[in-house]
């Protein structure tokens, strides 16, 4: 698997962050083009910390969360729930 990264985001946000909001915008993306997972005016993904750990193994637990929430504060990510279950 290839991971791609903005060296500007690599810069302002770190690399991790850079390579995460690459993939998030990826799936963003696509969902955009399938029209599915809209809720809320908005295009979603989804994933859980141990998915990302599989995707992102150079990257450990701790530094996954500590880039989803930096995202998260900085107001570049947004979280939702909308499992049904």
């Amino acid at each position: 698997m290839e991971h791609h990264f903005d060296v500007d985001l690599a810069k302002e946000y770190g690399i991790l962050e850079a390579v995460m909001l690459n993939h998030f915008w990826f799936w963003i993306s696509k969902n955009e083009a399938n029209d599915q997972y809209y809720h809320d005016g908005k295009y979603w993904t989804y994933n859980s910390i141990k998915a990302f750990e599989q995707m992102f193994p150079y990257a450990t637990k701790k530094q996954i969360r500590v880039a989803l929430s930096h995202l998260i504060d900085l107001g570049i990510l947004i979280t939702g729930n909308y499992n049904t279950s």
